[in-house]
């Protein structure tokens, strides 16, 4: 990993983690100060607003990235390459918007203004060219105006949400900071890219190959948004809602990490495949592989015995329900991180889109049955059953289609001792439990014990048992 890598990488994860990190800042208050129901109304208008706004871009995040990375290095293509695909994006966005706001008046006829104001934050995909930067590998823009957007929010929930009734304000903040978030970049734009005569095909060639991601994007949704859908509308509870989104939000504050390194690695390997350099953009990939797969086991055990003490004390008692879905969502981290590291950094920089569709397409599908048939029998509980079959499902296939590059046995060389050192970290951070001390200073001795346990016992089995992981730090540079 060159210097440009490491700050890309430094950047990506800065910015991955302000769009968990900060929000979380004000989680605990919001949480409090507007209940599980109003927590639950609001992720469910969220998530839905989500999908629109994914109907409205498309596939444009990998695709538009991966095209610009492609011809960074001539100016013409570059700017027929951007206004090409910009144009593309505003006639879906369009088209988007519109069918939101006819099911706005047609269907979400209860607590309507919420869905008013997510207009807002579906109608902010018409400036969203972030794809554009990420192919530049232009990553400290995005993540100052990440970071201005979030703190921001801190600034505006402070200040006006001050109790249940303030449902409107808080979904309005949100919506607004997410407009002012994509208008930032407008500046920034100017100058690179130049006035060009667009025609007709300059557009049309980019709708079938964002299609083809878009498939897998839509299938992807299923079982990351879905389930939540699932739950409001199978168990008429909002409260269910909210504890199963705020598990979730818990095991999603630490993939910022993980999908940092893919963000950086996707423009880096579909450049290196453009020059036809694609042996080293698989090492690039194997090497993610193993990078990832250390700390997602750190993080997956270290949440699950977090959980029961982190919950109560930040979210509040009224939020219990929510450690054993934080305890068992956490397992899912590890089988999620491999498959993204596979189909950012290997099939959609070498164009297998084929494999990437059918991967993502296993997991919706048996995603969606599970949460059909185990939701109304045992609520969230089905739900999470649901996210570890359909995750540990599509990392398996993935293997099976990439055995010729890296099969199971390199898989469980890799992560076995990950894994080994993933238990003995959660056991002493379970184990701290029994102490009786305050909340938070028991959360401080249980992180630090926990990743002191993880990271000695790593050190020693690199030490003493096996040559190949001695120096992770020769693993991190290859990359």
């Amino acid at each position: 990993m060159n210097k440009d890598e490491r700050m890309n990488y430094l950047y990506s994860v800065i910015y991955r983690m302000s769009i968990c990190v900060l929000p979380l800042v004000v989680t605990s208050y919001i949480a409090r100060v507007l209940g599980a129901e109003n927590t639950g109304l609001y992720a469910f208008s969220s998530t839905v607003a989500c999908y629109f706004i994914m109907f409205g871009k498309l596939g444009l995040d990998n695709y538009g990235s991966r095209t610009i990375a492609s011809c960074k290095d001539d100016a013409q293509n570059l700017s027929l390459a951007f206004f090409g695909i910009f144009v593309m994006q505003m006639i879906t966005s369009i088209l988007s918007i519109s069918v939101y706001i006819l099911l706005t008046v047609t269907v979400f006829k209860n607590n309507q203004i919420i869905y008013w104001l997510q207009l807002i934050y579906v109608g902010a995909i018409l400036f969203d060219y972030s794809w554009f930067f990420y192919g530049l590998e232009k990553f400290k823009i995005t993540t100052i105006r990440s970071l201005i957007s979030r703190l921001l929010i801190i600034i505006g929930v402070f200040a006006f949400v001050k109790s249940k009734d303030d449902l409107p304000v808080y979904t309005g903040i949100m919506a607004a900071c997410f407009l002012l978030e994509q208008l930032f970049l407008l500046p920034f734009l100017i100058g690179k890219v130049d006035r060009v005569r667009l025609r007709k095909e300059d557009i049309i060639c980019h709708i079938a190959p964002n299609l083809k991601l878009f498939v897998p994007l839509l299938a992807l949704s299923i079982y990351n948004w879905m389930d939540k859908i699932m739950l409001g509308a199978m168990l008429k509870s909002t409260a269910v809602v909210a504890f199963y989104t705020y598990a979730e939000n818990i095991i999603n504050l630490p993939k910022g990490i993980l999908t940092a390194l893919d963000t950086v690695m996707l423009p880096r390997i579909s450049s290196l495949a453009a020059k036809s350099h694609k042996e080293e953009g698989i090492r690039k990939m194997l090497n993610s592989v193993r990078v990832n797969s250390f700390i997602a086991c750190a993080l997956a055990f270290g949440i699950a015995g977090l959980a029961p003490n982190f919950i109560p004390w930040f979210l509040g008692q009224e939020y219990r329900p929510s450690i054993i879905l934080t305890m068992q969502l956490s397992a899912a981290i590890i089988p999620m991180s491999i498959t993204n590291v596979i189909q950012t950094q290997y099939l959609i920089p070498f164009k297998k889109e084929k494999t990437y569709i059918k991967s993502v397409s296993l997991g919706a599908l048996i995603n969606f049955i599970l949460n059909a048939v185990l939701i109304p029998l045992y609520g969230a509980a089905g739900a999470v059953i649901g996210t570890l079959a359909a995750e540990t499902a599509v990392c398996i296939y993935l293997f099976t289609r990439i055995k010729n590059i890296m099969g199971f046995k390199e898989l469980f060389s890799a992560l076995c001792p990950y894994l080994l050192c993933g238990v003995l970290e959660f056991i002493v951070v379970y184990i701290l439990l029994n102490l009786k001390i305050p909340a938070f200073l028991l959360l401080i001795i249980q992180v630090i014990a926990g990743g002191c346990i993880y990271v000695s016992s790593n050190l020693i089995f690199a030490i003493y048992i096996k040559k190949e992981y001695r120096n992770l730090k020769e693993i991190i540079d290859r990359i």
